[in-house]
């Protein structure tokens, strides 16, 4: 029988109660959001509330957590607190976010992507619970689990509860996938903690794992998601698709991301400046026929590649016009979406004797997206694919036996 999912993890139990019924027939998923709107936000009166959001934190009926929070009888709101590409949403990856103020409530928005990834002290003394609530896209790379990271650890440090608003992992919760050996000199905001590129967990089920494989003494609480199941695609959630970060625009972006995102780290244009950011991928030096047949006589498992041409309006090859290929995902369940990243990059190497990778020579950023130099280090030495990833079965295996003791919902 599942457990009760708001059941406290950590340090002192915390004053939420959250159950999730058993044997009802939910006929669509509500969030942790809808659920503490559901419950007149009864377990956050009489609090100081710290909400650590964006523009995506909404219910399924898109009404936003920040006006929510503020209009709650008996809620204080006395802070915001905005991760990588700011509480709208409309910074590039990267860009540094300044502090700011809410204009509707007047309430100070601490940005965790500036001088500080993570809430000072200062920040947090007139508060009495941390909220968390944001839409990932789950794989490893994406910054707002390492910012939820953060926000465990200073949560510990200073006596602060933490309430994580549940949502879905749009990759679903049954398949990790992607798991190098971790080096410790390569943990880095994108790559902030020894699990599999693609874990499988929800965000509040991450933060259930980080309490106790790092030892946190915090009292960790989890609001779940009513009516979902881990063999779930987005769009069966019936939930509305408000885009995490500028280039997340669609579920199959998400689907893409942790594939194309190794690209990131190299010369090579992950498709941002297009309409299919992550999707489509290339450089002015590629030939698109020959880098799409190269990649599809692989016959890799759940996917296939057209040879495509674009011109990014920004970031890498800006204005320039490019060759490359369209990754289109036939069958997900059987995407392998980390092999194929390293199938690309292969294919690359070997057809574009432009392609290089970025960064210092001993710790370039492929190194820190994928946790180690190991990857870049084989396939720089002519190792195949096959050959890179032999050993990734035993360690996804057994961080999904591990991480089954954090599930909140049930499998199918």
């Amino acid at each position: 029988m599942l457990a009760a999912a708001g059941a406290a993890v950590g340090g002192a139990a915390l004053r939420p109660v959250f159950t999730q019924p058993q044997g009802v027939d939910v006929s669509h998923v509500m969030t942790g959001l809808d659920l503490l709107v559901e419950q007149h936000f009864h377990p956050l009166v009489g609090r100081r509330v710290g909400l650590v959001t964006n523009h995506a934190g909404v219910t399924r009926y898109l009404r936003d957590n920040v006006s929510l929070l503020a209009a709650a009888s008996g809620v204080t709101l006395t802070s915001l607190f905005a991760p990588e590409h700011g509480l709208l949403g409309v910074e590039q990856a990267g860009a540094r976010v300044g502090d700011a103020t809410e204009r509707r409530t007047g309430v100070p928005v601490h940005s965790l992507y500036g001088e500080n990834r993570s809430p000072d002290r200062e920040q947090l003394a007139d508060i009495d619970i941390l909220v968390f609530d944001m839409q990932t896209v789950g794989a490893r790379y994406y910054t707002y689990l390492s910012t939820l990271r953060l926000i465990l650890h200073a949560a510990a440090e200073t006596d602060v509860p933490v309430l994580v608003l549940d949502r879905p992992n749009p990759l679903g919760g049954l398949l990790t996938e992607g798991f190098p050996a971790f080096d410790e000199e390569c943990r880095s905001f994108v790559s902030c903690a020894p699990t599999p590129i693609r874990h499988g967990l929800t965000v509040g089920e991450f933060a259930r794992w980080v309490v106790a494989n790092e030892q946190l003494d915090v009292a960790l609480e989890v609001a779940p998601m009513r009516g979902w199941r881990r063999d779930m695609s987005y769009e069966e959630t019936g939930l509305p698709w408000v885009a995490p970060s500028p280039n997340m625009p669609t579920t199959a972006t998400a689907a893409a991301y942790p594939a194309t995102c190794l690209l990131e780290g190299t010369n090579c244009s992950e498709g941002r400046g297009t309409t299919l950011p992550f999707e489509v991928f290339g450089a002015p030096w590629v030939d698109a026929y020959a880098l799409a047949e190269r990649l599809n006589a692989r016959r890799l498992p759940g996917v296939k590649f057209r040879a495509t041409s674009f011109t990014p309006t920004f970031s890498k090859h800006e204005g320039s016009p490019c060759e490359g290929a369209q990754l289109h995902i036939t069958d997900a369940a059987a995407f392998a979406a980390v092999r194929c990243g390293v199938e690309i990059l292969r294919a690359l190497l070997d057809i574009c004797p432009e392609f290089e990778f970025l960064g210092s020579s001993d710790r370039r950023m492929t190194d820190l997206l994928l946790g180690t130099r190991a990857v870049r280090q084989a396939l720089q030495d002519g190792a195949a694919p096959h050959e890179i990833c032999a050993d990734w079965a035993e360690r996804e295996d057994a961080f999904a036996r591990a991480a089954r003791e954090h599930w909140l919902y049930p499998h199918g």
